[in-house]
């Protein structure tokens, strides 16, 4: 029986040790974690793309970590997310960017998906002084703001199309109209309003520049008024599902035009799952592609990261996961200058930021903007294609009639 006694108080020392240690190294290892908070879309119409960023930030911060972590004055410091899903709602997500900053007292904080949701949240982030990076919002509101706090790593709206137009007008003959359509939010109105002006001052005539609700399935009305015109090139500022919708339709109705350009779809592999020989010779812009390769940070380089990430998440990854990694590797770079946490000198450090990362060169605009430009993209043989400039491939233009694929 005393044997017995002895082996139990022998058993609860050693568990009593066990956890002091567990509790201590806990202690140790929270004042070792930098915390950063993201709301974003898990669910609701922005979620499809919202998966993208969501996959790409864990798989950046995981790597990150097994690494090493970021260095702060001689300390190797771990990275946390924590994630809220805003359900693509613009109000649910600025209510958790302050929850994240003053209930989970995060240290810094990254971006939503799509620019109408971005612009409430940079205004909270600007009301308590801490840094947002956010690689989901382009339109020029965002960094219309005179807002300090606010870095973003696309390219701005109103420029989406240039390089888009650029070759198009570049073509042989050249091609003479485009309709150009564009969805409620502020970032399609920019990109339709600086495509509108590029196009007209490389003399291609917009002879339909029309909003239409990405919202609504039906789009027949305005592709009626597409078929009647005739344009060279159908241009549409939208997002993943509306232009989705745009193929299908543009097919059911057999409208034929020598180009169809999205701007937000065709680089996703659930675009191309979703339309499957529908979404062939379909342009896109994007402000990387995985033909790239540029020496990186987090990762080696971009095919290091396109390979692995692959090997993980089992499908190609897009200019919005690259993005994504852009926003942690620009953090890591910027925490490790300012050698600190603190915010201000954090957000300091981020303005003179200028790295290179598996997503190209990163330098911001004075607004807080990417200094950068889209590159044209095409779905070729089901795989997307950056085709100009310096394209991996040559544009096929102009695409095939319908009857014909």
């Amino acid at each position: 029986m005393k044997s017995g006694i002895n082996w139990f108080k022998g058993l609860l020392i050693v568990w009593i040790v066990v956890e002091l240690l567990t509790s201590v190294s806990a202690r140790a290892l929270s004042k070792n974690v930098i915390k950063f908070g993201c709301a974003i879309s898990f669910t609701g119409e922005k979620s499809r793309t919202g998966k993208l960023y969501v996959d790409s930030l864990k798989f950046a911060m995981d790597t990150l970590n097994k690494a090493g972590g970021v260095k702060i004055d001689g300390k190797s410091y771990l990275v946390r997310i924590k994630f809220y899903d805003d359900g693509s709602n613009a109000v649910r997500s600025a209510e958790l960017i302050e929850r994240l900053i003053v209930e989970d007292r995060v240290n810094f904080l990254l971006g939503p998906y799509s620019s109408e949701i971005t612009i409430p949240d940079s205004i909270i982030a600007q009301r308590y002084k801490i840094p947002m990076v956010e690689g989901g919002g382009a339109s020029g509101k965002i960094f219309s703001r005179h807002n300090p706090y606010i870095f973003g790593t696309l390219p701005a709206a109103g420029q989406y199309f240039r390089t888009t137009l650029q070759m198009l007008a570049g073509f042989k003959p050249k091609p003479r109209s485009i309709a150009l359509i564009y969805g409620e939010d502020k970032f399609d109105i920019g990109v339709a309003k600086g495509a509108k002006e590029i196009a007209e001052k490389l003399g291609l005539k917009v002879v339909i520049y029309e909003k239409i609700s990405e919202r609504f399935e039906d789009l027949h009305t305005i592709l009626t008024k597409v078929k009647a015109k005739v344009p060279d090139a159908l241009l549409m500022a939208g997002h993943t599902e509306g232009g989705i919708n745009l193929v299908r339709q543009a097919k059911e109705l057999n409208v034929n035009v020598n180009m169809i350009s999205l701007t937000v779809g065709p680089s996703e592999a659930d675009f191309r799952k979703s339309l499957g020989k529908d979404a062939e010779y379909i342009f896109g812009v994007g402000s990387w592609s995985p033909q790239m390769n540029f020496k990186g940070i987090i990762f080696k380089n971009t095919q290091d990261f396109v390979r692995r990430f692959r090997a993980t998440y089992h499908y190609d990854p897009d200019y919005h996961n690259a993005s994504a990694v852009a926003e942690l590797a620009v953090y890591k770079s910027a925490l490790e200058r300012a050698g600190s946490l603190d915010p201000q000198k954090v957000r300091d450090a981020l303005a003179k930021t200028r790295i290179e990362t598996i997503y190209g060169p990163v330098e911001f605009n004075p607004n807080g903007q990417i200094k950068g430009s889209s590159v044209v993209l095409q779905i070729q043989g089901g795989q997307i294609y950056q085709v100009y400039p310096h394209g991996a491939r040559k544009p096929i233009y102009p695409m095939p009639k319908w009857k014909y694929r």
